[in-house]
């Protein structure tokens, strides 16, 4: 495979003695891509900065969190004393990642405000993570395709806005630390199938364990890695057999340390569906610990028919391990989540719809994210049908992953973004053949217009070919989560707010009151009360926001929250303040600002 790339002026410096073209250096080319990510997102790091604006209601509850700790909360205590008072709701976050931000935050305070450090820190701290996802991107396809297939590769990603959307400045939650988790994992894990590397599998047990202590949304992927692993080792044998036990003892000695250092001895025997807990421990722990046995009884089984016997009886004791504790967990994540709110919120949470009811009601947003990662996909299947050996198994793993997250989306369509940085490698190795093939062909001047197959392979390809629909919609609901929107609710005296599930973490983070509601499926409790209270009458509104305590009433006809309730409920107190017909115990505090707020009469 040549080493050399003529494909764009700067992707390659030209020798000082001669006409060889040299690839620019991986540091480099992705130092250059994260300085063009920076630039593109000139307008988000412009209204973080000036505005402190959250792009995502997750944004503005983990940085809620980080205060929390910053002030002094116990680091196993999760609890969000103003969501829901007096008893707070305990979040299934990690602070494995409120620990970084709070660390730049204090950081930043050694030269600045506090203001100012919490809008730096939501600004560098995304792009520092898009940096580390373009450094594994390009290890992944220096292994998979050789250095010709690095800038490719990381060109692709910077156009890819299934991804890009979670790196954005502004966005600290989870998701995209998870996005380089899951790329560094499976490159451990392809580097480990050359024999000479094979002790990298333990990097990516341990990734992977660092992972599940985050949150949950790698599992299914570190499922699928396992099952590529025991595959490999039922059709390999001896082949893979330091890899498994490599892989077992990565994820086995990090499982606990994880758990012990994330989780206070009061939740020890939580069994929660939705957060890393003995549900997802010890079922973990028994995946690792048949991995290492496999590997170590591998000798004893010379034959594939013997190996998958072996696989077989060791599936079924990791089942039986899940199946001891809780297994519908396994099934639905959110089981605890209250009917009535999963009815009237969960359904509607854009990021949880299936792909296909996505499609159905945003078509062409739905186009634009799939078609990437569909083609990716289908790029990987090739590139498996047309390597060997070595090559052959790599690209078998990483086709697994990104098929499984293609599957996964039709569960939830955030999982796109997940899988895309892995599909995308086939769209790069696709852009390598085409050139080396038409360097062989008459048309051997226009290889470089290989280049042009990132077009079809990049969220922003399909873009540029789409209509923008919904525009108006969007502005509506933004203007009710800007930051400005809050200022006059912000100067009340504190107090407890009532009001649109949408608008509770923003509330939190911008303004000093506590709220019932915000969109959390744990918050149960106060979001019921919420969704009783306007369903119902308003003399029995009354008696149910008295009883919870609270002092204000908001609403932002943007979020159309107020506006459904009233359509399932016509003779409601939510359809009542939508039509402006308030009742007696209830008076306009403010209407000059997207928000209406309202106060309870003694």
């Amino acid at each position: 495979m040549s080493s050399t790339d003529t494909t764009t002026g700067f992707a390659t410096a030209q020798h000082s003695r001669g006409r060889t073209q040299r690839p620019l250096p991986a540091w480099l080319l992705i130092a250059i891509c994260s300085g063009l990510s920076a630039v593109v997102s000139a307008a988000s790091i412009s209204s973080v900065w000036r505005k402190s604006t959250f792009f995502d209601s997750d944004d503005a509850m983990q940085l809620v969190e980080v205060r929390a700790l910053l002030n002094g909360q116990n680091w196993f205590d999760l609890t969000a004393a103003r969501l829901d008072p007096p008893q707070g709701v305990f979040m299934h976050w990690s602070r494995l990642i409120d620990a970084p931000l709070a660390l730049l935050i204090r950081f930043f305070e050694l030269f600045m405000s506090a203001g100012d450090a919490e809008r730096a820190t939501r600004i560098v701290f995304p792009l520092l993570l898009l940096t580390l996802l373009y450094a594994g991107v390009a290890h992944l396809a220096r292994r998979l395709i050789g250095v010709e297939g690095i800038l490719p590769a990381l060109i692709l990603v910077l156009l890819s806005g299934a991804v890009f959307g979670q790196f954005q400045p502004g966005r600290i939650t989870h998701s995209a630390a998870q996005v380089v988790l899951l790329v560094f994992m499976v490159g451990s894990f392809v580097d480990a199938l050359d024999q000479a590397l094979a002790r990298r599998a333990a990097v990516a047990g341990a990734l992977a364990a660092g992972s599940l202590a985050i949150s949950l949304e790698n599992l299914p992927f570190v499922v699928v890695l396992m099952a590529a692993a025991v595959l490999l080792w039922i059709g390999l044998g001896d082949g893979l057999r330091k890899q498994m036990i490599a892989f077992g003892l990565g994820l086995g000695v990090t499982l606990p340390i994880v758990f012990f250092a994330t989780i206070g001895n009061a939740h020890w025997s939580d069994d929660s569906c939705d957060a890393f807990s003995r549900t997802y421990l010890v079922p973990g722990l028994a995946g690792a610990a048949v991995l290492v046995l496999l590997g170590l009884v591998s000798p004893r089984l010379p034959r594939w028919p013997l190996r998958l016997a072996g696989a077989a009886l060791a599936g079924g004791a990791v089942l039986a391990a899940a199946a001891a504790i809780r297994p519908g967990c396994f099934v639905d994540p959110y089981s605890g989540i209250d009917p009535l709110l999963r009815d009237i919120w969960l359904k509607h949470v854009e990021e949880a719809l299936p792909l296909a009811r996505f499609a159905l009601l945003r078509p062409i947003p739905a186009l634009t994210l799939s078609m990437p990662i569909i083609l990716g996909v289908a790029a990987t299947l090739v590139a498996v049908w047309r390597t060997h050996g070595l090559a052959r198994l790599r690209w078998g793993v990483v086709a697994a992953m990104a098929s499984a997250g293609l599957l996964l989306s039709f569960w939830q369509i955030r999982m796109i973004a997940f899988a895309t940085p892995l599909a995308l490698l086939g769209g790069a190795w696709g852009i390598v053949r085409l050139k080396d093939y038409s360097k062989t062909t008459r048309w051997r001047e226009a290889a470089s217009l290989a280049f042009l197959l990132v077009l079809p392979f990049s969220s922003i390809g399909w873009a540029l070919a789409t209509p923008a629909l919904g525009a108006k919609t969007a502005d509506r609901r933004d203007a009710c989560l800007a930051t400005s929107a809050f200022a006059d609710l912000a100067r009340l005296p504190p107090g407890l707010v009532a009001g649109p599930i949408d608008a509770g973490s923003h509330i939190l983070a911008l303004t000093p009151h506590s709220v019932l509601a915000a969109p959390y499926h744990r918050d149960n409790h106060g979001n019921r009360i919420v969704l009783d209270a306007l369903l119902a009458r308003p003399s029995r509104a009354h008696d149910i926001l008295s009883s919870a305590k609270v002092t204000y009433v908001v609403q932002c006809a943007g979020l159309g929250e107020f506006a459904g309730l009233a359509k399932r409920a016509p003779d409601s107190l939510a359809a009542q303040i939508v039509a402006g017909t308030l009742p007696a115990w209830l008076a306009p505090l403010s209407h000059g600002g997207a928000y209406q707020v309202f106060v309870m009469k003694p």
